[in-house]
């Protein structure tokens, strides 16, 4: 059964849950749309947003509503990615939904980037490390195993120490081509099962809304690892 197919087959068995849902994710250079309507279909879109995904997101927000000949008003709940990521998307994205939520009443889901990997390999027997690109040739490193992650192991490391670190497990990062810096560890590589549209997130946000996990819209912010740069040079300036 195709993915997308799937996803129609489980919302066909949802009938008393949310059955319009818009999903979010702006973590990276390409901002992810998918829209649940009707209880069983879903579009999506993507389109490469870089450093603009507050020039776009609202209006594809808008296409994507179109296309499904729905409105915004009948929109029953939100999913959005809390990364981690780009400080500036997912700043966008989160408060866009913040604001579609207050604006119509309803609730978010939010969905990190570990839970979408930890489910991608939660048939792998072994714990596999998860990449997530933090600086140019640096990364946070975060194992997950059996559908779970565990951020208390979280790692900065480099692409000198990545050996290291590695240390012959398996691994798989997002957004970044690790074979060209280590080709031999082709078979150790498992980035390409991190590929992901919105629809994924989607998946993820369902089992939530199930067991009625909404987050709390005053609290809900993005996964950050590291401080912005803009927050780091106000603490160094009230330090003085």
């Amino acid at each position: 059964m195709k993915r997308n197919e799937r996803f129609v087959s489980r919302l066909k068995t949802m009938n008393d849950l949310p059955q319009n849902i818009l999903t979010i994710d702006s973590s990276s250079k390409t901002l992810k749309l998918a829209l649940a309507f009707h209880g069983d279909r879903l579009v999506k879109s993507e389109e490469v947003a870089d450093q603009s995904h507050g020039q776009v997101l609202l209006k594809k927000i808008d296409d994507l509503i179109n296309s499904a000949g729905i409105s915004k008003t009948d929109l029953d709940a939100l999913i959005v990615s809390t990364g981690p990521g780009s400080f500036t998307g997912l700043r966008i994205g989160i408060a866009a939904a913040k604001g579609i939520a207050v604006a119509l009443g309803i609730k978010i889901i939010s969905v990190n980037l570990f839970e979408l990997a930890a489910y991608k390999f939660r048939d792998e027997d072994d714990e596999i490390i998860i990449l997530v690109p933090f600086k140019k040739d640096e990364f946070f490193v975060v194992p997950v195993f059996q559908n779970s992650y565990d951020l208390s192991k979280l790692k900065s490391v480099t692409i000198k120490n990545f050996l290291d670190v590695c240390n012959q497990k398996k691994f798989a990062a997002f957004e970044f081509d690790l074979q060209s810096f280590f080709p031999d560890l082709i078979d150790l590589d498992l980035s390409d099962q991190l590929q992901y549209d919105a629809s994924d997130l989607f998946y993820i946000g369902q089992t939530k809304i199930e067991k009625n996990k909404f987050e709390d819209i005053t609290t809900l912010e993005p996964l950050y690892l590291q401080k912005s740069q803009a927050e780091i040079h106000f603490d160094l300036k009230n330090k003085k």
